[in-house]
């Protein structure tokens, strides 16, 4: 394929492949599809998806959540539809959210947001027509984002943007919704895991070729929440969680937010 192929497809994202089934290309549990492009290195973010829901932190602390009852509320109104910068201190960057609750731990104040722009993952084929994400650690994506960033540009644009942002790539515009165009292919023969259990959908947006070797863009649809604690110096900011709080929290945030998300009166639909 090559760029000129733009027209979003849906799929669905597997932690190993992405496979293609009656015209419509499949993968399963965009979680686990996180995990690798993070590599464990960024572990504070996790995927909200139809119930139950999953979290990108596997690892319990019994300790942790047997300790004080901690207390998960809303953002006041006066937060709602305000970005946030979520400040990856390590990386020198950032992006914006949108704060959707807050947590409160043994006194320490974390702010869960959901970020403000399209997330985003770049992917290719490998020989076992598995589709792989590229990390964003990886040298491979100081190779490719540059093309793929130019492309979107050529194919977009000003109406978008591809940002390299911290935890997910970002596609800061607006993208139209048409599912008239949506261009699925019905050649391609592959079968889908037997293993498979959870699907999640996402959209390929562009498809290109560079160095002989085809990559997709594709938006992950199910939202991605981010957490983060406020910034001492810059109260307006929220700062992403080093991996030794990651793995001191998030086991407890994601105890925390499966009970709203399976409570008809929680903070989820």
């Amino acid at each position: 394929k090559n760029h000129q192929d733009h027209h979003p497809k849906e799929v669905l994202f597997s932690s190993h492949f992405v496979e293609k089934k009656e015209g419509k290309m499949i993968a399963v549990a965009a979680w686990t599809l996180l995990s690798q492009l993070y590599h464990g290195v960024v572990v504070d973010a996790f995927v909200v998806a139809p119930p139950p829901g999953r979290i990108l932190h596997a690892a319990r602390s019994s300790a942790l959540l047997a300790s004080a009852m901690p207390e998960l509320q809303r953002v006041p109104a006066d937060m709602e539809g305000v970005p946030i910068p979520f400040v990856d201190i390590q990386g020198n960057s950032f992006i914006e959210c949108y704060a959707d609750s807050v947590a409160i731990v043994d006194g320490v104040e974390y702010t869960i947001g959901v970020p403000c722009d399209y997330s985003v993952a770049i992917c290719y084929f490998d020989e076992n027509e598995a589709l792989v994400p590229v990390e964003l650690d990886d040298k491979l994506m100081d190779d490719v984002f540059p093309i793929a960033e130019g492309i979107v540009m050529e194919e977009f644009g000003e109406e978008l943007s591809l940002q390299r942002t911290p935890q997910t790539l970002t596609l800061v515009g607006e993208l139209e919704e048409d599912d008239d165009e949506m261009d699925f292919e019905e050649d391609d023969d592959l079968s889908i895991d037997d293993d498979a259990k959870d699907e999640e959908e996402v959209e390929v947006l562009l498809s290109f070729e560079h160095r002989g070797k085809d990559f997709n863009l594709v938006r992950l649809l199910d939202p991605i929440l981010l957490v983060g604690k406020v910034d001492p110096s810059m109260p307006d900011n929220r700062v992403l969680l080093t991996e030794e709080e990651s793995d001191k929290i998030m086991p407890l945030l994601e105890n925390m937010f499966l009970e709203y998300h399976n409570d008809p009166d929680g903070l989820l639909p």
